[in-house]
């Protein structure tokens, strides 16, 4: 079973720290998900948080679809999530979603992805 991470970025940070609750609650994910936040700048109190990382594996994926895309059901706003996947070899893909029709593509592409790192 491969691994890899995928960093999740929405436009505002308090929308970030939403998910990455929304996603710790999920007990396939606990223990996977953290935070990464960009080191403040000259004159800032603080980092920014910019994405919300999960370790994850061709058999979690299943689980972070399912949750993502039942955050974003629940959300006012209809919004676009990015998700850059880091595989185990390194290789990179970026990925684009906001609705339930993304879901099953998403997880074809996340599952794809995630075993070329074997």
């Amino acid at each position: 079973m491969s691994s890899g991470t995928i960093e999740v970025s929405v436009s505002e940070p308090d929308e970030l720290r939403r998910l990455g609750a929304w996603l710790r609650d999920e007990e396939p994910l606990r223990g996977r998900v953290k935070f990464s936040v960009r080191s403040p700048l000259p004159g800032q109190m603080g980092g920014v948080l910019e994405s919300v990382v999960v370790i994850a594996t061709s058999s979690t994926a299943p689980a972070l679809c399912t949750a993502l895309f039942g955050w974003l059901k629940h959300r006012r706003d209809a919004a676009k999530v990015d998700l850059k996947i880091t595989n185990a070899a390194g290789k990179e893909l970026t990925l684009r979603c906001g609705s339930a029709d993304d879901a099953t593509e998403l997880l074809e592409s996340m599952r794809d992805f995630l075993g070329e790192g074997a």
